[in-house]
């Protein structure tokens, strides 16, 4: 742990960072977390393992379902614009299998976003499908998404296609690390004028007690290079108390980027536990889409 707070501090201190921006002919409903529980981390998620929506941003963190996880999130937004996500994993044998799907409708007015070539009275919507297949030998996991994306403005539609992969060693319930590439070799429709911008994520999550007993306590490290942009950095945490299988976890996390970037320093979250379901909540003060973000939703494990 140590050695990898010591390369964070490193790459902060050599890389200046001068703020991501948004590329305005990618599909919207990706350059935001579908997560609540990742969104309230600042948008961490290589190493976040063992439920649904880890395939959004990794992949091989479903390979850590037990037997089936569901999840799914909702954001509303201002003018009727709303962004809604669902997840869902399944493991059989030493696969596991997602599926997922994610709607950004931009409402009344468009332009608001950072789009190109939309009219302002337009309807405008985002849609992505997730599909992925993760295979698992011990405590290593590897696996990939085949990703589709559109963008529908009134009656015209522009289509991408792209791939993700991924890696993860989970070792049991104290600590997993993770790794992926988001996008790998961008839109492969030739055709298309939509881009699908490549994002490296390198991840360590770490328990110090055990997440079965009363006391949660999570430590989170994520190291994000975005393409064309400087290096990410974030560290949050979660702690809670689960007594007979109801309790709140709280989290937060800090990213450093420059006060010119749209994407937030500090965003935290709220997750209600009741037995196998958790109702999650994510505060972020800014991102690339509106000021004030709130956004919720809910897990499930069986």
């Amino acid at each position: 742990m140590a050695v990898l707070v010591s390369l964070a501090s490193l790459l902060l201190y050599a890389t200046p960072l001068s703020g991501q921006i948004v590329d305005s002919t990618a599909p919207l409903v990706l350059t935001v977390p579908l997560s609540a529980r990742s969104a309230g981390l600042n948008g961490a998620g290589a190493a976040l393992v063992g439920h649904a929506g880890a395939l959004f941003t990794n992949p091989a963190g479903i390979a850590t379902v037990r037997h089936i996880g569901m999840e799914a999130s909702y954001r509303n937004l201002a003018d009727d614009a709303y962004l809604t996500a669902a997840a869902l994993a399944w493991r059989i044998s030493q696969f596991d299998v997602g599926l997922g799907v994610a709607y950004f409708d931009l409402g009344n007015d468009p332009l608001r976003f950072p789009v190109t070539g939309v009219p302002a009275t337009s309807h405008t919507r985002d849609l992505a499908g997730f599909g992925s297949l993760v295979y698992r030998y011990g405590m290593i996991a590897v696996g990939g998404t085949a990703k589709y994306a559109s963008r529908t403005v009134d009656a015209d539609k522009d289509r991408a296609l792209s791939f993700d992969g991924g890696a993860a060693i989970a070792i049991f319930d104290i600590m997993a690390i993770g790794f992926s590439i988001e996008n790998i070799g961008g839109n492969w429709r030739n055709e298309s004028a939509l881009t699908m911008p490549r994002l490296t994520r390198f991840g360590f999550t770490m328990n110090y007690v055990d997440p079965q007993e009363t006391y949660r306590l999570l430590s989170v490290l994520e190291l994000q290079w975005p393409e064309d942009r400087d290096t990410r950095i974030l560290l949050g945490a979660e702690a809670g108390i689960v007594l007979k299988g109801v309790g709140l976890i709280g989290r937060g996390a800090y990213g450093s980027q420059a006060s010119s970037s749209d994407l937030p320093r500090f965003t935290y979250g709220l997750s209600i536990a009741i037995s196998r379901l958790s109702l999650d909540y994510a505060f972020r003060n800014a991102d690339q889409l509106e000021d004030t973000v709130h956004l919720v939703g809910l897990r499930l494990t069986l």
